[in-house]
């Protein structure tokens, strides 16, 4: 399954010339709760990362994780997901590509006075679009509303809702995720986060993350990312850092 992985990267390379926007690149990383900002209409973004986690005993590494993501027309985009991954459990590993994702995301209101930016967005986890060590049983569908609030020009508060239906059992999976950002110079933003999962009669798994991002050009950015699981999230402890650029 390399190969699926393989000929994303090229078609990333292969697209150019890189041209530069007005606008502030906005990405989907390094946090859980996603921007209900789309790609500009017919340019591609790249987000890509490092991800490293322990928990009871697990190590995982995630790297490169790659999310690519087109502007198909104004208030919508397509979105490609994919990582390739190395655990460690008891002295025994696991090396491959994660089920792959495709998806879309619509941007369905601007913000106005009190209402927030708002959009939805809905993947499909692949199941074959994996190595064999990581393939699942079932695809995986996923449905988000996204919303964010502006607080000032410096500040935001974005929040996620959703579902998504294991692929081992296709049992629904509730998702929530909340964040606040706040600029600490034109270049430089901090983001805290918390985040979780609960199925029916079970306790949810609750994550809380800060992150620091640096916005190099208005289409380039940098980030780095500490995280820790909260009551019954375990001794979930995790580190990331990416990159990502708008042509």
């Amino acid at each position: 399954m390399k190969r699926y992985f393989l000929l994303a990267i090229v078609i990333f390379f292969g697209v150019f010339p890189v041209c530069l926007k007005a606008q502030q690149i906005q990405t989907d990383r390094p946090n859980e709760t996603e921007s209900p900002a789309v790609v500009p209409d017919r340019h591609l973004q790249l987000e890509s990362g490092f991800h490293y986690e322990k928990e009871d005993g697990i190590q995982t590494v995630e790297s490169p994780q790659a999310v690519m993501r087109y502007g198909l027309f104004r208030n919508a985009e397509l979105r490609f997901e994919t990582a390739f991954q190395f655990t460690r459990e008891d002295g025994q590993s696991q090396i491959g590509i994660q089920p792959s994702a495709v998806g879309i995301k619509y941007h369905v209101l601007d913000h106005k006075g009190v209402l927030p930016d708002l959009a939805v967005l809905s993947r499909l986890y692949i199941p074959w679009m994996a190595d064999k060590a990581f393939k699942e049983d079932h695809y995986s569908p996923e449905l988000r509303v996204l919303a964010q609030h502006e607080v000032s020009s410096k500040a935001h508060l974005g929040y996620n809702l959703g579902v998504q239906w294991v692929s081992e059992n296709l049992q629904p999976e509730y998702i929530y995720a909340f964040s606040a950002d706040h600029a600490l110079t034109k270049r430089i933003k901090l983001v805290v986060e918390a985040y979780g999962t609960v199925l029916s009669h079970h306790h949810a798994q609750n994550t809380a993350d800060a992150a620091l991002l640096f916005i190099l050009s208005p289409d380039v950015q940098l980030d780095i990312t500490a995280g820790t699981g909260l009551m019954h999230g375990g001794s979930q402890k995790f580190a990331a850092a990416g990159f990502s650029i708008r042509i």
